[in-house]
């Protein structure tokens, strides 16, 4: 059989094409279905009652914030910012919904451990560097004994976020209750 030569740009063109031209000759399998997606554990409706329930205890006080719900991942599910709250308290209840989520406690109590633990405060901040802010206002969510996400309220005075970000829960859970009977 002859040799036949080509230059070096003529021999990749036909073997690219050879490949290509293979490739439609070969049948394929239909694709799989991808897999159902498991439901929620924490739905947008639920997330804006909890906003929903914080803003008006909020309104209240005359006062103006930001809230961030997050899921059990830590996150966002939903998020509001008052008219007058600055934009800076959306990142500032973000870091402490998700604290909450990730550490399943109050960012009040993590943030405690700076005075009583510090190498496991600098540990947590160090783990989590720009997603976490330890000062109070983030509080988990439990329902039905699990975890199903956070609630993050800043812009506040001290120990006023907290209470928010509680008023929102109680409304969530309010609903969840009417919802089993």
């Amino acid at each position: 059989m002859p040799v036949v030569r080509m230059s070096p740009m003529r021999a990749f063109a036909t073997a690219s094409l050879l490949l290509i031209s293979a490739g439609r000759g070969v049948a394929q399998a239909p694709a799989a279905p991808p897999p159902a997606l498991a439901p929620p554990l924490l739905s947008l409706a639920e997330a804006r009652t909890i906003i929903d329930g914080a803003l008006e205890f909020t309104r209240s006080q005359s006062l103006n914030m930001a809230i961030v719900v997050v899921d059990a991942a830590g996150n966002p599910v939903s998020a509001d910012k008052m008219d007058g709250a600055a934009v800076s308290n959306m990142r500032f209840a973000e870091g402490k919904a998700f604290a909450s989520a990730m550490l399943r406690q109050t960012t009040e109590a993590l943030g405690e451990l700076a005075k009583t633990r510090p190498d496991r405060y600098f540990g947590i901040m160090n783990m989590y560097p720009g997603r976490v802010y330890l000062v109070g206002g983030g509080v988990p969510l439990v329902a039905d004994g699990r975890l199903v996400g956070a609630v993050g309220v800043a812009g506040l005075p001290q120990g006023v976020d907290e209470k928010a970000a509680r008023a929102g829960i109680a409304a969530w859970e309010k609903v969840r209750g009417n919802m089993k009977k």
